[in-house]
């Protein structure tokens, strides 16, 4: 196994690399506990194991399905990249348990993660997001007006080793969508990268009756796939956090959004389209090829 992917409900995944100096581990937008604020989670909520240890944590906004404190507290990532202009209030929320750092929108940043036999010099990106930025009532948390919501793009260097450079070459590129409406600049991704991302964590759906023009729905997000063109794409942002008041009256909006997704994108030729369970996994071999697809 050179990578892992294991989907822990709604934006939260982890994202595995072997490397030659050790494994590391990303995780994104973690909300890991059985509920917040008005919404509950009908899975279980993930094991604590299920995202500790990780080198490297992805917050794309402040939102607090995304932005979630005591999950960022529980786990204590080695590091975390903020949204932009949240760096400083987000470090003082999290008390000194992991160090964090700020992309710009449109900027690379290099960081070093300590794997077991040495240090990981990873690349991130952060590109533009159509939705907001700023935390619901965050004048209570005193949380910055103006943060804004990006994208994340990840270059883990030497993952797969066995792939030739014709077809992407030895780094894993990991695309860790967020949050975000239809937008007219999905083609930043590809100048950023040079090449399509080998992983697409795409939104899907939400949490509510309604998605509003800041979210993606399933057709949207495989339209969106297949201008892109990521060679495996997971479908998040649905079927994990519900209202309580309202769940009995979500339809199918809770179930059924991440298999929309995986059939319209075939509808359209995106190969790589993967629906997984919550707490399911897809791995890639040290060429980069899938060895195990739940729900393909």
């Amino acid at each position: 196994m050179s990578a892992r992917v294991r989907w822990l409900g709604h934006s939260s995944a982890t994202v595995d690399v072997t490397t030659a100096a050790g494994e590391v581990r990303v995780v994104t937008d973690p909300v890991l506990r059985s509920g917040l604020a008005h919404l509950r989670r009908r899975p279980p909520a993930p094991a604590a194991t299920d995202a500790a240890g990780a080198h490297l944590a992805l917050v794309s906004h402040l939102h607090h399905d995304h932005c979630d404190l005591p999950s960022l507290r529980s786990s204590r990532p080695d590091l975390v990249v903020a949204p932009p202009r949240s760096a400083l209030w987000l470090a003082g929320r999290l008390r000194g348990g992991s160090r964090v750092v700020e992309v710009a929108v449109g900027a690379t940043r290099a960081l070093s993660l300590n794997a077991a036999a040495g240090p990981v010099q990873v690349r991130v990106s952060a590109l533009p997001a159509h939705h907001a930025g700023h935390r619901t009532a965050g004048w209570a948390e005193g949380a910055p007006a103006d943060a804004l919501a990006v994208q994340h793009l990840v270059r883990v260097p030497g993952a797969f080793p066995a792939r030739a450079a014709a077809a992407g070459g030895p780094d894993l590129l990991l695309w860790a969508v967020g949050d975000t409406g239809e937008f007219d600049r999905w083609a930043a991704v590809l100048d950023v990268a040079g090449r399509a991302p080998d992983v697409a964590l795409v939104p899907v759906g939400g949490w509510g009756h309604t998605l509003g023009p800041h979210h993606l729905d399933p057709r949207q997000a495989a339209a969106l796939v297949a201008r892109v063109r990521p060679a495996v794409s997971v479908p998040v942002h649905w079927g994990t956090l519900h209202p309580v008041a309202l769940s009995r009256t979500m339809g199918d909006r809770f179930v059924e959004p991440g298999r929309r997704f995986v059939a319209e994108a075939r509808r359209l030729g995106v190969a790589g389209a993967v629906q997984l369970p919550v707490g399911g996994t897809l791995e890639l071999d040290d060429a980069g090829e899938p060895v195990a697809a739940p729900g393909r």
